[in-house]
């Protein structure tokens, strides 16, 4: 059930490599199976940010319960800056804790 939707204005080459390590870390920083990561790629979008275009990045993670988002914001904005080479300074991350009964898989609420 959790779920990370990357967003950024560069063109990411190997797509599927990029999003198999955001699964993995997610799993790793929510302490859930990586079964249930679900993970969204948008690249090539624009980004206006800070009066200019250059490459830049939103994260955008829920989760049920298991958000720590002190920890989570420097992990994930330092794995962004390594993978991607996109400065801290131009990575935005939302997080959002859901309650169970809001989020649904194979036909049932997970509370």
């Amino acid at each position: 059930m959790p779920l990370i939707t990357v967003s950024t204005s560069i063109k990411i080459k190997e797509k599927n490599l990029f999003m198999k390590d955001c699964s993995e870390i997610l799993a790793k920083l929510t302490n859930k199976s990586e079964k249930y990561v679900m993970v969204r790629l948008f690249d090539q979008i624009p980004i206006y940010f800070n009066k200019d275009y250059d490459p830049a990045c939103f994260i955008d993670i829920k989760s049920i319960g298991t958000i720590d988002t002190s920890n989570m914001s420097v992990l994930l904005s330092d794995f962004i800056s390594e993978k991607l080479k996109i400065p801290t300074s131009r990575t935005y991350i939302c997080f959002e804790n859901v309650e169970a009964s809001n989020w649904a898989w194979n036909g049932s609420t997970f509370g």
